[in-house]
This record gives C-alpha cells, structure tokens and sequence, in this order.
C-alpha cells in the first residue's frame, strides 16, 4: 500500500484544530460541510467528522469509508488541501454517486479561488 493511502486521515488533535480554525468553507449544504486549508504536508488529507447524533456507529464508519475511499480513487489529495468534511443528519443517506460530483466540485472551486 502506498505512503499516501497509509497516511491519508493521519492528524494530531492540533492539526485538527487548526484546520478547524483557519479553514474556509469550500461547500455547505443541510448534509455536509466542507472546509479547506492549504496541506501542512506534501499531499492533501481529509477527516471526517460525524457525529454520534448522525446515525449508529455501522452507519457513522460507513460515510467515512466511502469518503476516504473516493479521497484516494479521484486523487484529490493532489489539489494539496487538508480538508474537514463534516457529515450531519441528511448526509448518511448519501450515495457513493452523490458525493463525487459534491466533493470533486468543492476541490475544483476552492483550487481556482486559491490560485
């Protein structure tokens, strides 16, 4: 397995604040919000937030699978962003099919504001 997919959602609870702290918003609907910083490293990474109010644990690992799955598979860990998604109560019901063209056109957005 490679260095990035081993290293993908590696934080400290510093970093994490951080990105909490200093992020902007690059997409906000009723299921998910998406906040970007500039990578502290020389890829992107993502966390996922959802929390326990959102659904039962199956449900919760679910969504962080499949983002974390699509993070890889489109490689937007090149764009070179940390990224935060945080998933509330509508976002559990989404489909693999919904969250590519939400998360790739939150990316594209926030890479042309950026540069």
């Amino acid at each position: 397995m490679p260095y990035i997919a081993k290293h993908l959602s590696d934080f400290t609870q510093k970093e994490i604040a951080a990105i909490i702290r200093k992020s902007s918003r690059a997409y906000k609907s009723p299921g998910i919000d998406i906040l970007m910083v500039p990578a502290l490293k020389d890829f992107g990474r993502v966390i996922v937030i959802t929390p326990r109010k959102v659904g039962n644990a199956p449900e919760r690992n679910r969504i962080r699978r499949r983002i974390k799955a699509l993070f890889y598979e489109h490689r937007l860990y090149e764009y070179l962003f940390d990224t935060c998604i945080i998933i509330k109560k509508p976002g559990i019901k989404y489909t693999v099919s919904e969250l590519i063209p939400l998360i790739e056109a939150a990316f594209k957005k926030h890479a042309n504001r950026r540069s």
